[in-house]
């Protein structure tokens, strides 16, 4: 009758363990997957640094390809800063060492504001809006969240065909608002090497109390939805 009573008793803090350890391993897990990603764009990065410098030393070159080789490895070191910067801000979130200011943010400005430079980029008018209410607001990090949006958006722009129209949406689900935004691509084809700016997305929503999920639809699209609490 004792043993059976302890038993009860430690079910729950066995389970606690259990689960806790689940939630370590899925963590380092895709701490893993970010190390690797980083190892190896860094070592293309370089790789493809020592060959444009090598060609850029070469006296025969003219001077149209000379700048062509500069042009490039411009292009790989702001890559590299941009890879590094993601991976820093990635290591200050998990270390809880960014200060979060949650407060009620309309969506409709805010929505405007995210992609008022990506409008001006583009000579064509893919980008579609699906806002379910003017009046929607989120209980949000606005730095936080409009840089998740603009990543989404700019991503999914940019990978996706050039006929394939961009969606950014928002609407209510119960006690929460979700914030979509469906594409044909958000990495290039044949290229899911994007470890780092994936998790710098989710934990940017996680710590607004957040979640983030994928979905592949049946016409080929991805859906990306950010859920966020829904602010009175």
């Amino acid at each position: 009758m004792t043993v059976s009573c302890v038993h009860a008793q430690a079910s729950p803090a066995i389970q606690h363990l259990q689960a806790e350890n689940e939630k370590l391993c899925h963590y380092l897990a895709a701490q893993k997957k970010v190390i690797a990603s980083l190892e190896r764009r860094v070592g293309r990065s370089l790789d493809t640094l020592g060959v444009h410098v090598k060609q850029l030393t070469d006296s025969c070159q003219q001077e149209a390809e000379r700048q062509h080789y500069i042009h490039s490895i411009q292009h790989e070191v702001n890559s590299l800063c941009d890879l590094l910067a993601d991976a820093m801000l990635l290591q200050r979130l998990e270390a809880g060492l960014v200060d979060v200011h949650l407060e009620m943010l309309p969506l409709s400005p805010i929505l405007s504001s995210v992609t008022k430079h990506l409008l001006s980029e583009t000579s064509t008018p893919r980008l579609i809006y699906e806002l379910e209410s003017n009046a929607l607001a989120v209980r949000a990090d606005q730095e936080l969240l409009e840089a998740v949006l603009i990543d989404l958006v700019a991503r999914g722009l940019r990978y996706s065909d050039v006929e394939s129209p961009v969606v950014l949406g928002a609407k209510c689900c119960s006690n929460q608002v979700h914030l979509f935004v469906t594409a044909q691509r958000f990495a290039p084809i044949g290229n899911r090497d994007f470890a780092t700016e994936i998790v710098l997305c989710c934990r940017r929503i996680e710590v607004q109390n957040g979640t983030v999920t994928c979905q592949q639809r049946s016409d080929g699209l991805q859906t990306v939805i950010l859920a966020l609490e829904l602010a009175a």
